[in-house]
């Protein structure tokens, strides 16, 4: 008689393990999706800040073609590429700016969908006002150059994109560096 006993009370402690894992699985599987989804988010969020970085070093030292407007031999304040853009209008200072952000960028960020856009500005370029009738490009050295990359990064699981607004997350990084003075000016 003991021993039916014990057995029909092992038989309902097996149930009951039942029952605690399927009330804790919800639980586990919400911090494992949390998990991936930061960890994405963070991985893709330094790819734009590399990129932000790479694209700065490169806009400090090539700077006298970019958003510069030789025809009116003036400065554009502030221009924006789309990296999936056409490069034909862009000078090949710019274009190399462009390229630096699209090599640095993994696939998933330098593609059309996760509309990919780099601003490049010169403090030097602003910090002149109105006043354009003595700018000199070769002195934007005495300034920073800021070059901002944006791009949208789709969410691996609902979890995160519920907290977001949608499946998508929109992931900018600025990095703002002195301008080179250039051997020839």
């Amino acid at each position: 008689m003991k021993k039916t006993e014990a057995l029909k009370k092992s038989e309902r402690e097996n149930g009951q393990a039942m029952v605690e894992f399927v009330l804790v699985l919800p639980i586990f599987l919400l911090l494992i999706c949390i998990i991936l989804d930061f960890g994405w988010l963070f991985y893709n969020y330094i790819s734009v800040e590399n990129a932000a970085r790479n694209a700065a070093r490169v806009a400090c030292v090539e700077y006298t073609e970019c958003c510069y407007d030789e025809v009116n031999k003036s400065p554009i304040l502030e221009k924006e590429f789309d990296i999936n853009g056409s490069a034909s209008d862009n000078t090949e200072q710019e274009n190399s700016i462009i390229a630096q952000v699209s090599n640095t960028l993994p696939d998933n960020l330098s593609a059309a969908s996760a509309n990919p856009k780099v601003k490049v500005s010169y403090t030097y370029d602003t910090s002149l006002g109105v006043n354009y009738l003595d700018y000199d490009v070769t002195k934007r050295s005495q300034g920073d150059v800021i070059v901002t990359v944006t791009c949208d990064m789709k969410v691996l699981t609902p979890v995160l994109g519920s907290f977001s607004g949608g499946m998508t997350r929109t992931l900018t990084s600025s990095s703002t560096y002195k301008v080179e003075k250039n051997a020839a000016s």
